[in-house]
């Protein structure tokens, strides 16, 4: 998905046979998480994968309302089910400023690796 209007694109790749790996990239704010939640509200059904790992790498700008979509999506899929497994510097200080040192299995400040 890439929007025109909207800085955001979001590429879903399966990586076996029940995860995928979501790459998010652009900004992560109020205009832009309510197509990131139609992309990714797909993968969340009962056929959907048991495992979606965010790469959030590409996420130059995160503000509260993309955390906020982040934590909506982890819990409209279920606890265990959502990770980040890399972040940008930018999402990295918004998890600090809030005071999360982990946030959906990622240390705040870890190195980005979208192992």
């Amino acid at each position: 998905m890439q929007d025109q209007q909207v800085d955001l694109t979001v590429t879903v790749e399966w990586t076996g046979p029940d995860e995928v790996v979501a790459r998010v990239g652009g900004e992560l704010d109020i205009r832009t998480v309510p197509p990131m939640l139609r992309e990714l509200g797909g993968l969340l059904g009962d056929d959907g994968p048991a495992l979606i790992r965010l790469d959030l790498s590409g996420v130059e700008f995160c503000d509260h309302a993309g955390l906020r979509a982040l934590h909506i999506l982890e819990t409209t899929a279920g606890a265990g089910r959502v990770s980040i497994v890399a972040a940008h510097p930018a999402v990295d200080m918004i998890l600090r400023l809030c005071g999360l040192s982990t946030f959906l299995g990622h240390p705040a400040g870890a190195p980005a690796c979208t192992g």
